[in-house]
């Protein structure tokens, strides 16, 4: 550890008048690779590092060593970067795209244009641990993705279907006839349902497609209707 001192070479000190001592280059930094490289060198083979004021005597030695020690460096550096992307809450630019790929597939959740970090990382997190399998988790994963509420029928739903009607008594079943708006065909064999909606501020059908797959009971299948 050595003494601080400034241009004039004049002996730095606190408001206190306590001298100020050097505690040495940062870790990682050129100089602190260097200085590691240099002390591994057999002593008396070259002149000892320079103390406080001295001068370098082996500036050429001292070169090669920087040159070594910025490699380092750079390692140094590429290693805490990387260390910073092992986890979810310190990823950032294309290691959260990666990570979205790993965690939904490929497509399955992409970054929407000009989106920073900070929102990206908040709709992965939210995705990790949403509601599945439920209707009310498919009609929230179509709201995310379009902003607009969705229409969705079940086959084997009769508040969705209704009841059909006839022309003598036309409060059977509701109201509902042939021609009728809120008529839907119901059917007793179930593993589908079809879902109405609008494109809203989705980027195109394959958003919505992929919000009802993702969100949607594996061997069901969904009928998407999407209004522009």
């Amino acid at each position: 550890m050595g003494i601080l001192y400034d241009e004039d070479r004049d002996i730095l000190r606190a408001s206190d008048g306590s001298i100020l001592f050097d505690t040495g280059p940062a870790p990682g930094s050129v100089d602190d690779f260097a200085g590691r490289l240099r002390r591994l060198l057999p002593k008396g083979w070259f002149p000892a590092e320079p103390q406080g004021l001295e001068d370098e005597a082996a500036p050429v030695l001292a070169a090669l060593l920087k040159g070594f020690g910025a490699v380092l460096a750079g390692i140094w550096q590429l290693m805490l970067e990387c260390s910073q992307q092992m986890r979810l809450s310190t990823m950032s630019g294309a290691f959260l795209d990666m990570a979205a790929d790993d965690y939904f597939g490929e497509s399955g959740l992409v970054r929407q244009t000009s989106e920073p970090d900070v929102v990206y990382r908040k709709r992965i997190r939210a995705s990790l641990f949403a509601e599945r399998n439920t209707r009310q988790a498919v009609t929230d994963a179509i709201v995310a993705a379009t902003g607009v509420q969705p229409v969705i029928i079940e086959t084997l739903n009769a508040a969705d279907c209704h009841a059909l009607a006839c022309a003598p008594s036309p409060a059977m079943g509701g109201g509902y006839g042939y021609g009728a708006v809120g008529l839907r065909y119901g059917s007793l064999q179930g593993g589908q349902f079809f879902v109405e909606t609008q494109l809203g501020k989705a980027a195109d059908l394959a958003a919505v497609c992929r919000a009802v797959d993702q969100t949607a009971a594996m061997g069901v299948t969904g009928w998407i209707k999407v209004r522009n």
